[in-house]
């Protein structure tokens, strides 16, 4: 699918704007705060929600609160001539959502209908940032293709605070506890490989293709490579064939700790504990990366996450890439605005410069929430 228009009035500092996109790359250049963010910010509202976590409320212009915001976003198939419309209102503090005419109860409804991925400046913190954001991404990289991956997860997490909440205080033997942790024991274990699995099945095929992408965007200067530590396995080269040793291996972690357990309070290891690590060139990016290097990186990850949406679900995603071409070189530059193929792009910078090796496409410079083709 391809976006094909979008109307907007009173949206954020936007008062009113109508643009026609091209069907391959679209890019917005302007200062900072003049609505570059904003326009694609308004083409998530239409399709699942703002990627900024915003509320509705915000939305509405700052020097106009009694206003009445509407975006229009338009949209065909690749392979159909129809367009479809998703129509979002704002009005007297409620909102109204319709998708070809027919009443939505909220903007989730619409969340898949058109496939996207989007970067913004706050994954790079995917890279560097703390291990529970490199778990929360990967999970949602599995929610993407999977809904069980959410069952597994929810039991697992669910087993885990009952856990936690029983060792937190115990005052009793070791003995009695390990009686009483038994059965949140076995859930662990099974939902914990269960959930290993969801993650491997997709990590292993981001670590190749990021790769493939990253060395594409170095002009083949650098390598990364990406692997994932288990806490439990201690390898993410793991036989889910081999269940039974699986389980043992998990069940024999849990009760190893239990000593140490007992005294700070809550679960050591697990799927809770587990982390990817980035490698360039065999450096370890925490330690040596680049804010160029890292960027790269965060996009080769969204890259890969538009290709398994395009092999999983046999269409192209559209891609929105918020402020990518900061930091980066000539050779990256050239990269991200002529050589990402079969999807719809739309991006974000602040320096017309960065637009000198631009082949193809619309731009726009963007001035207090105006718009002027380039």
């Amino acid at each position: 699918m391809y976006l094909t228009k979008i109307y907007l009035k009173n949206f954020r500092n936007i008062s009113e704007a109508e643009l026609c996109f091209d069907k391959d790359l679209n890019i917005f250049v302007g200062k900072n705060a003049q609505g570059k963010t904003n326009i694609c910010e308004a083409i998530s509202v239409c399709l699942g929600g703002s990627f900024r976590k915003a509320r509705f409320s915000q939305f509405v212009p700052a020097n106009d609160t009694k206003a009445e915001v509407n975006i229009r976003l338009f949209f065909r198939d690749d392979n159909s001539e129809r367009e479809n419309v998703v129509n979002y209102t704002i009005s007297k503090n409620t909102v109204r959502i319709t998708y070809n005419d027919i009443k939505m109860k909220d903007a989730a409804e619409l969340y898949g209908v058109l496939k996207y991925v989007i970067f913004i400046p706050e994954h790079l913190n995917l890279i560097k940032g703390s291990p529970d954001l490199r778990r929360d991404y990967l999970d949602d990289v599995a929610l993407m293709q999977t809904k069980t991956h959410f069952e597994k997860l929810s039991r697992y997490n669910k087993a885990l605070k009952q856990r936690n909440n029983i060792l937190t205080g115990f005052s009793g033997t070791e003995q009695s506890l390990s009686e009483e942790l038994s059965a949140w024991n076995e859930i662990l274990a099974a939902e914990g490989i269960n959930v290993t699995y969801g993650r491997l099945k997709y990590f292993n095929f981001l670590r190749l293709c990021a790769a493939d992408i990253y060395s594409n965007l170095t002009s083949n200067s650098e390598e990364l490579e990406m692997n994932y530590f288990s806490s439990i396995f201690k390898t993410d080269c793991i036989d889910f064939d081999e269940k039974d040793n699986l389980y043992n291996t998990y069940m024999r972690s849990l009760i190893k700790n239990l000593s140490a357990e007992m005294r700070l309070g809550y679960t050591l290891s697990g799927i809770h504990r587990d982390d990817v690590n980035f490698f360039i060139n065999n450096l370890p990016v925490r330690d040596f990366a680049s804010q160029g290097q890292l960027r790269s990186i965060a996009l080769a990850l969204k890259l890969s996450e538009a290709e398994i949406i395009r092999r999983k679900n046999k269409t192209n995603p559209v891609i929105i890439l918020d402020d990518i071409l900061s930091e980066l070189d000539s050779v990256r530059r050239d990269f991200v605005i002529n050589h990402i193929e079969k999807s719809q792009v739309f991006i974000t910078c602040c320096n017309i410069n960065d637009l000198s090796q631009l082949n193809y496409g619309k731009a726009w410079n963007v001035e207090d929430g105006s718009f002027s083709e380039l």
